[in-house]
């Protein structure tokens, strides 16, 4: 048990470490060779990089991208796959329709698939992943609910905010320090963080819908909102408060993950309506536009 322990501990140690270690802040697109469409979900501290790629027939793969090499992750006989999220032990986790079209979760390690079901569930997809291997998403029975969860070695959690007609959770960090959103009757969405076993509904100020993506070890938490107008845009809450980002020339941008170093994944859409997958490495901190001074952002 103690050996288990250790690793991920003195992994979080030396991230911290390296965030010291000045960058210069830049924007690159991520787009899979080929691809009608990019999207990328989650990265690590060391860069590695997964998602998914659209073809030519508007089929969907997930990916992997790991020392500048793609590999196209598809679960055998599915007709849809989704990479999510990968930890720093290269453990990938995601979701995939199978032959009858049943909405199932995956893991993959070492070139292997592992399905993953929530005991009695209709739907199940896996969002997140940290270093222990605990595994974050959410469920649907038969009455179409979603329904939260958090996969841990002593087996599967259910979660739901509050009075809430759906709730998803996103991700996790090595604290335990949870993200993801949830949705009333009218189908307006919010985000919240889950600590200690407390909700707390957090939201980016006059943002029509929030959706909380993802969270590191500093605490930083990344996600996605939308405005009256239609129109999404990344937001990004740190210790100064929360900001709205944009890929510079780029639409509808979403903010999917953050690693331990800072660096932020999502999507955006550029002038031509491609859809196309990004990185954003920060220097020293956020960059972007302050809406709010406050650190906490909750509503």
């Amino acid at each position: 048990m103690t050996k288990r322990i250790r690793l991920p501990i003195l992994t979080v140690l030396l991230v911290l470490a390296l965030v010291a270690v000045s960058r210069a802040d830049s924007w690159t697109t991520i787009d899979y060779p080929g691809a009608a469409g990019t999207a990328v979900w989650g990265i690590n501290v060391c860069g590695d990089m997964v998602g998914f790629w659209i073809d030519s027939d508007f089929n969907f793969h997930g990916f992997l991208l790991q020392r500048g090499r793609f590999t196209s992750l598809d679960v055998p006989n599915a007709t849809f796959t989704q990479a999510a999220d990968v930890n720093n032990r290269g453990v990938v986790v995601g979701r995939y329709f199978d032959a009858n079209d049943t909405e199932r979760g995956f893991t993959w390690e070492s070139g292997q698939f592992t399905t993953i079901d929530y005991p009695g569930a209709a739907v199940t997809r896996l969002r997140g992943i940290d270093d222990f291997g605990r595994i974050t998403g959410n469920f649907e029975n038969e009455d179409g609910h979603e329904h939260a969860f958090l996969l841990d070695s002593s087996g599967f959690h259910q979660f739901d905010f509050p009075n809430s007609d759906s709730s998803d959770i996103w991700d996790i960090d090595v604290l335990g320090r949870m993200v993801g959103d949830w949705s009333n009757t009218d189908d307006e969405v919010f985000g919240f963080t889950l600590m200690d076993g407390v909700f707390t509904d957090t939201n980016f100020p006059g943002a029509v819908d929030t959706s909380l993506r993802g969270i590191n070890p500093q605490g930083e938490i990344v996600g996605v909102y939308d405005t009256s107008d239609g129109s999404f845009h990344g937001v990004l809450k740190t210790r100064n408060g929360m900001l709205s980002f944009d890929f510079p020339g780029g639409f509808d941008t979403f903010g999917f993950r953050i690693n331990a170093r800072g660096d932020v994944v999502g999507r955006y859409v550029d002038a031509d309506g491609s859809l196309h997958g990004f990185v954003w490495n920060r220097r020293g901190g956020a960059n972007g536009k302050l809406e709010h001074g406050a650190a906490d952002m909750a509503d």
